[in-house]
């Protein structure tokens, strides 16, 4: 399947830039990544991976990859309902952290759990 990474994660980056088109945002947070999926989403792309957080232990970490279609569909608004719904959750996330805030080893752990959970989801990718 062909898809998009979205993602502030340069080991997701370095891991997938070779066979999938990958967006690299260095240092944007949580936030700043759904408005770009989102962006991407009104263009017509769809949603592939979890964006919100995929369980409380992970909520800390900084570092987020989503995945969209890279082919663009006809939506009948569910898509942008989606992403505008996972916005707002994600705005009430009480004080994320920054990644000062997080040692160089924390931050790598970050990283690692990242990758993982973005190469388990697209192991299930179908559209």
């Amino acid at each position: 399947m062909d898809f998009i990474i979205i993602t502030n994660n340069n080991k997701v980056y370095n891991f997938y830039k070779e066979t999938n088109d990958v967006f690299y945002f260095q240092k944007k947070d949580f936030l700043d990544l759904l408005e770009i999926v989102k962006e991407e989403i009104y263009k017509g792309h769809k949603l592939l991976s979890d964006p919100i957080m995929y369980n409380l232990e992970n909520s800390e970490n900084p570092y987020k990859s989503i995945a969209v279609s890279k082919d663009t569909f006809s939506d009948d608004g569910t898509q942008k309902k989606l992403i505008d719904g996972v916005i707002s959750i994600a705005r009430k996330i009480p004080n994320r952290k920054n990644f000062s805030e997080f040692s160089e080893t924390t931050l790598e752990e970050f990283r690692f759990i990242d990758l993982n959970l973005l190469t388990d989801g697209t192991k299930s990718f179908s559209y």
